[in-house]
């Protein structure tokens, strides 16, 4: 799926149909708690988004924007379960890899805050 700088790829709160993986741009990941825009990261080729929604099964917790011309590939969460389903021992090594991303991520954030 192609997105023009500006484009709201992504809206917290909104649903989420898979996990994507950028291609090619940069996205930003931002919250707006209060009506005040707050930059959590920015996400380039090869990083994947959606996947909070897709452990949870619920809405997207944040918005993402293109920041400049991008390509995203979006896996339908029904293709990405039943391919787990279909391949013994996949599923523990993807969602190992999820983990493994979303602490990562989770590092980057708090290291990130601002303590007031």
């Amino acid at each position: 799926i192609s997105y023009a700088a500006g484009d709201v790829v992504l809206r917290e709160g909104g649903q989420t149909p898979g996990i994507f993986v950028l291609r090619a741009g940069r996205v930003l990941v931002e919250k707006r708690p209060g009506g005040e825009t707050q930059h959590i990261a920015t996400l380039v080729p090869g990083e994947v988004f959606g996947e909070v929604s897709f452990i949870d099964n619920r809405p997207a917790s944040a918005t993402v924007i293109a920041v400049e011309s991008c390509e995203v590939d979006l896996l339908a969460q029904a293709d990405v379960h039943a391919l787990l389903a279909s391949v013994p021992g996949l599923s523990s090594r993807f969602y190992q890899s999820l983990a493994l991303k979303l602490a990562e991520r989770l590092r980057t954030t708090t290291d990130n805050l601002t303590l007031v």
